[in-house]
């Protein structure tokens, strides 16, 4: 696996609550820059291993994209992972939370590309990496803004 973005942020909630929130990922297009939409499509309780997902993404010179996700593993409050089935990058996408003294959490946001064609890391992976970083940074922080934010708006 190839590391293609991270990004790393505190949380003034607990990561039980967060991973509550970034465990259905019906949510992520409300954060995550260049996702247009995110459906379930089994029955399956979000953040349980093996629920699938139709995420519609918006991809530089190819227009907008659906790809398969799945979550392949998930810890509630610790971990949750998805991979989603969309050529050549093939990514997995992992999600760490760790809990700090102050009843915040830390939260770690990684892209990696599963493809391990040295043609796919010379010509695919460095614009990947590009566009990806950035939207990673502005994910993070819209994710950060828009929890504390909903639960100041229902003290």
């Amino acid at each position: 696996m190839y590391l293609i973005s991270e990004s790393t942020i505190g949380i003034e909630l607990p990561s039980l609550q967060v991973f509550e929130y970034i465990s259905n990922m019906e949510n992520f297009a409300q954060w995550f820059p260049g996702v247009v939409s995110i459906k379930s499509v089994d029955q399956k309780g979000h953040g349980e291993v093996g629920k699938k997902y139709l995420e519609s993404v918006t991809v530089p010179l190819r227009g907008k994209q659906n790809i398969e996700l799945s979550v392949v593993e998930s810890i509630p409050g610790k971990l949750f992972c998805t991979i989603g089935e969309f050529k050549p990058l093939l990514p997995k996408m992992k999600i760490e939370l760790l809990d700090l003294k102050d009843g915040g959490c830390e939260l770690s946001w990684r892209m990696y590309s599963r493809n391990d064609s040295k043609l796919v890391h010379f010509l695919v992976l460095p614009l990947a990496k590009r566009i990806m970083q950035n939207r990673a940074g502005l994910g993070v922080v819209r994710l950060k803004r828009k929890l504390e934010n909903k639960t100041d708006q229902s003290s």
